[in-house]
């Protein structure tokens, strides 16, 4: 899921465990996780209007130019991975 925030900051969810949400946000330079309660993340963020697919190829391409933790390398992934299966299984 893509989100943004008050400050337009957007954002991808790499994982939501029911009662955290664990998100990657864009900015400059090395790519971090931060995790935050259900309850946080919907009072703050909200869903963005982009589409995944393209939202990961902009997050993907920073991270290969500027870096990410392993945590959000691996995240992004497997986010990827399953988009192109959802995909190719439409067709």
């Amino acid at each position: 899921m893509v989100v943004i925030n008050s400050h337009r900051t957007t954002a991808i969810v790499i994982r939501n465990s029911g009662d955290k949400v664990v998100l990657v946000p864009m900015k400059g330079g090395r790519l971090s996780a931060r995790t935050l309660s259900f309850a946080e993340f919907r009072e703050n963020w909200r869903e963005a209007g982009y589409s995944l697919s393209q939202a990961l190829t902009t997050f993907l391409s920073h991270v290969m130019k500027w870096g990410a933790s392993n945590e959000v390398s691996r995240g992004l992934e497997k986010l990827a991975a399953r988009d192109r299966f959802v995909v190719s299984s439409l067709f």
